[in-house]
């Protein structure tokens, strides 16, 4: 895990040297928005909905994505009988098949393998929030390089995170239709569905034991080289069965996403975007649950085949008192 960061800049590297070849007027091929999620412990255990686009997959095409995201996150808080210590490093990759199972309408399945570690971020992240003035989330009140994914209540565990260990995370599966093409003056506009099936462990916080559902609304349009992403999805969140009898319950998800492509040449892609979600819970007064979570992505998107894409980039928490304070990521996705 410490070649991350190499990889990371192994990555980047060949997109950022074509950014001397700008380009007057690009190929109209978009290829965002940024297919990350919130990384907190607790908000990977329920449905999450991604950004991508308002376009669905052709009827009977097939496409892979696999998206790798590796995180630094520190919520510390005590108050009362109230004690939450989320410190380490969470790595989940995913692999996405999407199949177009209609003439507008797309099917996905998403199987994720998670790992949480003390990891090696800690340096970074302090230099990271340091140099550009970020606040630093309380990251000196505890040692570096430590390990604990622990909420507890009146003395009580309610929710640990096994560290060490890969394990599959719950799985989601989205539905997606198409309702509205883009046009010269309206945007292409979709509704998706979708249920996150309890196939991870509960007990070692890997899942929630439980079936979350919901739906929500995309919307896609370009001018010229620019394109502009967005969605709002609610999901119906169902609490782990460690939070029953401990007066805890978790919220319902309500999220809003936003991204923007600018296409540099007929193969390189700028994109950024932003990912508003609800808090874990409104019955903790310690903030580190009891906040929204506002992500920050900054990205590049580069064509490695005629039907391939390479995104990579890095991701910060707005607000870092409720999400992981910094992210890399990429991901890969591919027509079959």
């Amino acid at each position: 895990m410490r070649a991350l960061p190499l990889l990371a800049i192994a990555l980047v590297t060949p997109a950022c040297a074509l950014v001397a070849s700008h380009s007057d007027a690009p190929r109209p091929r978009v290829r965002g928005p940024i297919p990350t999620r919130v990384q907190q412990p607790n908000k990977l255990t329920f449905l999450a909905f991604r950004p991508r686009s308002a376009r669905t997959e052709a009827e009977d095409a097939h496409s892979l994505r696999i998206t790798s995201e590796y995180s630094s996150i520190f919520e510390n808080g005590d108050v009362g009988d109230e004690r939450v210590v989320l410190d380490g490093e969470l790595w989940r990759t995913s692999f996405a098949l999407t199949y177009g199972v209609g003439p507008r309408t797309d099917l996905e399945v998403e199987l994720p393998i998670v790992y949480a570690s003390n990891g090696f971020l800690d340096r970074f992240v302090e230099s990271w929030h340091d140099f550009f003035g970020f606040p630093g989330g309380g990251r000196g009140e505890r040692e570096r390089f430590t390990y604990e994914m622990e909420i507890e209540k009146d003395g009580r565990s309610i929710y640990h995170l096994e560290g060490g260990e890969p394990a599959i995370g719950d799985v989601p599966v989205v539905l997606t239709h198409a309702v509205v093409d883009e046009t010269s003056s309206t945007p292409a506009v979709a509704v998706r569905v979708g249920a996150d099936l309890p196939i991870g462990s509960e007990s070692k916080g890997f899942g929630n034991g439980a079936l979350d559902w919901g739906g929500g609304v995309l919307a896609e349009k370009s001018w010229g080289r620019w394109t502009m992403t967005g969605a709002v999805d609610y999901v119906f969140t169902r609490r782990p069965s460690s939070f029953v009898g401990s007066g805890v319950d978790v919220e319902d998800d309500l999220g809003a996403q936003w991204g923007l492509e600018y296409r540099w040449n007929d193969s390189l892609s700028l994109l950024g975007g932003l990912i508003v979600n609800a808090p874990v819970t409104r019955d903790f007064r310690i903030k580190e649950l009891d906040r929204e979570t506002i992500s920050a992505d900054v990205g590049l998107a580069l064509d490695t085949g005629p039907s391939s894409t390479l995104i990579v980039g890095f991701e910060d928490d707005v607000v870092a008192e409720s999400g992981p304070d910094f992210t890399f990521f990429a991901s890969w996705s591919v027509g079959l």
